[in-house]
């Protein structure tokens, strides 16, 4: 295939870094802010390390997010083109949990009305985090491989979504609490009594899997639902995400390759601020993808 396909991503998967060195990926960044007033850009004006210590020290500081504008896609589709794009393949947060993938679509429109040779195709993730990012890679192998078309990646991407698995967990449930996620009381009980849940992402809402007591039954139960629910292991990909717990990640990593075969890959990135702010430091998930 000869065509040239840029894919645009918001920053709500927070893929690994190197892919955008390896692969034509343009990331729109999400806003956070600790005073509802100074608002920075994911991975652009605050380091993720910076974010969570913050988010440590001050605790009452709860974030604030915000979607990337119209505009803000509206230029990330120009500087694209402008590189010689013409066909864009888009990935965004779930739609119930910000207005990304409303604001990629008004820009879309807005862009198509004077550039007449340009294709552009937005998919809503229905995920964030581990499972949007699964999800981005697997298009970017599609794109990078030169052996599908733009509609045959499109239509294999659709088929794709359905597949896209989120699973979680938190250290705490305070920033679940703040951000709507669960209620006080089942807040406080867990904090209590160190309940540590293992969510999933479905459909943009979070679902409880299991509640499980204390950190490390949390991260097994964590990994043994991965491992039962991946079937087709060589045509998966799987990434662990984590929010300044790299030996819990590395502990993850080490289990799953335990468990799937030595040689599988698993990518590996941060939680990212967007959805950091929602689940504070200590949080760890882990995404995967099958065809």
């Amino acid at each position: 295939m000869n065509e040239r396909i840029a894919q645009l991503v918001d920053s709500a998967g927070n893929l690994p870094r190197e892919l955008f060195e390896e692969c034509t990926i343009k990331e729109i960044p999400l806003y956070f802010s600790f005073d509802y007033q100074h608002y920075y850009r994911e991975n652009i004006d605050f380091s993720n390390s910076d974010f969570y210590m913050h988010m440590k020290e001050k605790s009452q500081q709860i974030p604030k997010t915000s979607a990337p504008s119209t505009y803000d896609w509206l230029k990330g589709y120009r500087e694209m083109y402008e590189k010689g794009y013409n066909k864009f393949i888009v990935t965004t947060i779930a739609s119930k949990l910000s207005a990304s993938y409303q604001n990629a679509v008004l820009a879309r429109d807005m862009f198509l009305e004077s550039i007449k040779d340009a294709k552009i195709e937005i998919f809503e993730s229905g995920t964030c985090a581990c499972g949007q990012a699964a999800l981005e890679i697997k298009i970017a192998q599609m794109i990078n491989c030169q052996k599908l078309g733009w509609e045959d990646i499109i239509k294999l991407t659709g088929q794709l979504i359905p597949n896209a698995v989120s699973l979680f967990t938190v250290q705490e449930l305070t920033y679940m609490l703040a951000g709507g996620r669960i209620g006080g009381a089942a807040a406080m009980l867990g904090n209590l009594v160190k309940i540590r849940p293992v969510c999933e992402f479905v459909n943009g809402v979070v679902h409880p899997v299991k509640a499980v007591r204390g950190r490390k039954k949390s991260l097994e139960y964590l990994i043994d639902t991965c491992v039962n629910r991946i079937k087709n292991v060589r045509n998966s990909v799987i990434i662990t995400q984590h929010a300044i717990c790299e030996e819990d990640g590395l502990f993850i990593i080490k289990e799953l390759k335990q468990k799937l075969g030595q040689d599988i890959h698993i990518f590996q990135s941060n939680v990212g601020t967007s959805v950091g702010s929602h689940s504070g430091p200590g949080a760890i998930g882990v995404g995967f993808i099958s065809d």
